[in-house]
């Protein structure tokens, strides 16, 4: 049987899916942001990301954003968030 090769930024991105329970908006604003893998949670390099999907993301990246009383903070609903 042979298994098929999977690079491993798309395991990380599956990981992340499935720590979210599949959800990728979740991911997307994913609060854990000491996790080792919260950089890569998109399945891409950050740089890469940010390329691909506009210098607004870079905001994803801050961890600081992500912290009690900021943009994405914890309490707010994920339906909620835009960039």
């Amino acid at each position: 049987m042979k298994i098929p090769k999977q690079s491993p930024l798309k395991q990380i991105r599956k990981q992340c899916l499935e720590c979210c329970g599949g959800n990728k908006k979740s991911v997307r604003f994913c609060h854990s942001t000491e996790c080792p893998l919260w950089y890569l949670r998109f399945g891409k390099f950050p740089q890469t990301a940010i390329r691909e999907n506009g210098k607004s993301n870079y905001l994803l990246f801050d961890k600081d954003n992500f912290k009690s009383d900021s943009k994405f903070c914890p309490h707010k609903e994920i339906s909620t968030y835009e960039i």
